[in-house]
């Protein structure tokens, strides 16, 4: 082999091997811009302006318990952006734009963009079931239309995105969908995606000629959970069906119900369910109210339980109260007293 050859292979190695290694930056640095230092965590979880505690109360107790069930629920999408795949239905489609928009209007202030992913997808997931309603409880949509409309749900994936950015841009903090603003928000979603017109328009008018905006904006109003994933109203959702959503199986129980809790609080020291409390409405003595911890009808992610020394250890999702990271820990009677319900997922997953 001539030196000139021998050292053509040298040269175009080092090109291969500074293209494998400008790829591998690039890969390195998506997964820290995705995953922050921290990685799936509890304590990356951070909530932001919106009443989501809910959302990132059952994530932070998800990263705790199932970490990778998390991860494997996130996966590039080809177009550009991020897929959200849940235990049953479609995958959601997640845009980097989107993600910038929750960054911009601090949705949400966790380490990387991982949990305001998975936010957005399951934002997406619950207007996905409230169009579904929409369509099934209408009394004004022909029986023979409502099929060929739920099946376009269940595979619509860009339409889906420019509901959710329409719905977005025009609700209002009571809850309110003016059907006007609305319909003209969606055309400029839908041709901001590049979705054809025509096909796009053939059900959006037909539904629009039955009723269906008019269904969807009580079901917006109505429907905390659809409605908590978009404007903050002290609404907000259910920490079962996060779990749910994720896992395919949760409960949820009352703490009034000692014997059941202890059980449950047992199970989450020994098999590392996922577990989230939600306190009562109003405090139940003054000194609730006055401690360093407390925030009324608030979710909290519960990371331990001690049987021995009678204590749980709890997480409030804001990061915070109590600083400096929002972790404490209370003696098992004061929570048994300050916390109304919880929910749990029915086993740790791999």
């Amino acid at each position: 082999m001539s030196r000139k050859f021998t050292g053509w292979i040298s040269a175009a190695g080092i090109v291969l091997v500074a293209a494998l290694s400008a790829q591998g930056l690039a890969i390195a640095q998506g997964a820290a811009s995705l995953y922050g230092p921290g990685g799936v965590s509890p304590q990356a979880v951070r909530q932001g302006t919106l009443g989501s505690c809910y959302f990132h109360a059952s994530i932070a107790a998800l990263a705790k318990s199932a970490p990778q069930t998390l991860r494997g629920a996130i996966s590039r999408n080809p177009l550009g952006g991020y897929r959200v795949h849940f235990f049953d239905g479609p995958d959601e489609i997640v845009f980097q734009e989107d993600v910038e928009y929750g960054r911009a209007h601090s949705f949400d202030r966790s380490e990387g963009e991982w949990v305001l992913v998975l936010m957005r997808g399951y934002a997406q997931r619950a207007l996905r079931r409230g169009l579904v309603t929409s369509i099934q409880r209408s009394d004004a949509i022909p029986a023979y239309v409502k099929p060929l409309a739920l099946e376009w749900l269940n595979h619509a994936g860009l339409l889906l995105v420019a509901y959710d950015r329409a719905i977005r841009s025009v609700i209002s903090q009571d809850g309110k969908l003016d059907e006007a603003t609305l319909k003209q928000s969606l055309s400029a979603q839908l041709k901001a995606l590049g979705i054809p017109s025509a096909e796009a328009q053939m059900l959006v008018g037909l539904l629009d000629d039955r009723g269906f905006f008019n269904r969807l904006g009580r079901t917006v109003e109505e429907d905390g959970e659809v409605f908590g994933a978009y404007k903050s109203l002290g609404m907000g959702g259910i920490p079962v069906r996060v779990i749910e959503a994720f896992t395919g199986e949760a409960h949820a129980g009352l703490v009034a119900d000692h014997e059941r809790t202890m059980k449950d609080l047992r199970r989450l020291h020994s098999e590392g369910v996922a577990m989230v409390a939600g306190s009562w409405s109003l405090p139940p003595s003054a000194a609730y109210s006055s401690s360093n911890w407390w925030v009324n009808a608030h979710s909290y992610t519960l990371l331990d339980f001690n049987e021995a020394e009678g204590t749980v250890k709890l997480r409030n999702p804001w990061g915070a109260r109590p600083d400096p990271d929002g972790d404490f820990t209370l003696p098992l009677a004061v929570f048994l007293g300050g916390f109304e319900s919880y929910s749990y997922s029915e086993r740790p997953m791999p």
